[in-house]
């Protein structure tokens, strides 16, 4: 385990990192960015994906009305419904929307939006895992998570998942950094407000995952100075929630300006009521059959690293615990306390995810989405601390900081475009229906 002036001397270190190379990074995602876009418009781009099919045709249909009407959008042509779209907020499509009247052809805003969600989440995911790790083993998590089965998955997609994964990253930083500078809380209520925008009544676990931060972060040897600023996070936590009160409120008011008509009363009536509807008679059965269903996609989508934490988990009193959180994966050197927090919170967010979801008949993969990230990245580190040689053999990759995760994302995007054009099928496992 670092000593505390090793842990800030790490730190130091990785800012200066980061303070060198950072424009050098932005630069080539931004070429990244720029270049999948004109492949896109180019190839005149269209996945197979049915929800990414629907928001992206709504999107488009929406950057050719007044903005006004935005709030209120219809069913496209030839889907099975039709009138006012009220399943979610229209939170997801703005951005597209905005991005088509400007100019951009419509029917591939949403990708476009989609890919640059994703980069988002690559440039978060290791600033959020130095909080427990040395950020050593943090900064490559930007290049191997890219690599994850659920990654491929949603290479190209115009879905909600990955911005409401940004939404949730972005609110758990402004959570961390709130600790040392309390303006920081103003992220977390940004990005909770936006989390509302786009999932509304399912962006509850975001809200919970960040009162779970502020607990698993809180230092029990820290000074009373520490103290408040922790306290500062529970109020900005606070002023998040009474914000996104208040943004559902407008909401709900700009709604009935448009149409004369409810939203919240539609929209809760279907994402409650239809929740609610049970499958079976055998209740109990069911519902644990829900938890194996989600259990096994915890299993698949983070593969190879979700078996390593799954190992962790299901041996807690052994050595074998020991040796995975040891820093440099030996059995002599101690736990490190911070990495067991992080750990601890992943294991918070497994349980969140797959109980609440659980409880409801209605199953699908995406529900659970940010659940995938989690245990990747834990996996990962935790297999970079075990073996050695691993670790080696990624920091040997990761020397080419920033440009590898870049080129790692342009690789996989190109692949997943070229797996389109010749039609490669997907994989389908244990389908939600079965």
């Amino acid at each position: 385990m670092l000593s505390p002036a090793g842990e800030r001397r790490a730190a130091y270190e990785l800012r200066e990192a980061v303070l060198a190379m950072g424009g050098k990074g932005m630069v080539a995602w931004a070429a990244a960015l720029l270049l999948a876009g004109l492949v896109l418009a180019r190839l005149e781009y269209r996945t197979r994906d049915p929800d990414s099919v629907l928001y992206s045709q709504i999107a488009a249909r929406l950057s050719h009305e007044p903005v006004g009407r935005w709030i209120a959008p219809d069913w496209p042509p030839g889907w099975y419904m039709r009138g006012r779209y009220r399943e979610h907020p229209v939170g997801i499509f703005l951005p597209p929307a905005v991005l088509a009247r400007l100019g951009y052809p419509a029917a591939q805003a949403a990708y476009v939006v989609g890919a640059l969600y994703q980069v988002l989440v690559i440039l978060l995911i290791p600033r959020l895992a130095s909080a427990f790790v040395d950020p050593r083993e943090a900064r490559p998590l930007g290049w191997l998570m890219q690599l994850l089965p659920i990654a491929f998955t949603y290479r190209i997609r115009a879905n909600q998942e990955p911005a409401v994964l940004v939404c949730l990253l972005a609110a758990l930083l402004g959570a961390e950094r709130s600790r040392t500078r309390s303006s920081w809380g103003t992220l977390m209520v940004a990005a909770l407000v936006a989390l509302t925008v786009v999932k509304g009544v399912l962006s509850l676990p975001g809200f919970l995952l960040c009162a779970v931060w502020l607990v698993v972060r809180r230092e029990p040897e820290a000074g009373e100075s520490h103290a408040k600023t922790i306290q500062s996070g529970w109020w900005w936590l606070a002023a998040a929630g009474a914000a996104s009160l208040g943004t559902a409120a407008v909401y709900e008011g700009l709604y009935r300006q448009a149409t004369g008509e409810s939203f919240l009363s539609v929209y809760l009536g279907r994402q409650l009521g239809a929740a609610a509807v049970a499958q079976s008679e055998a209740l109990l059965a069911q519902k644990l059959y829900n938890v194996v269903w989600y259990l096994g996609r915890v299993l698949w989508f983070p593969f190879p690293w979700s078996v390593v934490a799954f190992v962790a988990v299901a041996l807690p009193t052994s050595g074998f615990v020991s040796r995975l959180f040891a820093t440099r994966g030996t059995v002599t050197e101690p736990v490190d306390p911070r990495a067991l927090r992080g750990f601890v919170f992943t294991v918070v967010v497994v349980v969140l995810y797959v109980a609440l979801f659980s409880l409801s008949d209605r199953r699908a993969d995406r529900y659970i989405f940010p659940v995938y990230y989690a245990v990747g990245a834990c996996g990962a580190v935790v297999a970079l601390r075990r073996w050695p040689r691993l670790r080696q053999a990624v920091e040997r990759a990761d020397r080419l900081h920033p440009y590898l995760a870049v080129g790692v994302w342009v690789l996989t995007f190109a692949l997943h475009i070229l797996g389109g054009r010749l039609h490669i099928p997907t994989i389908k496992i244990w389908a939600p229906d079965v």
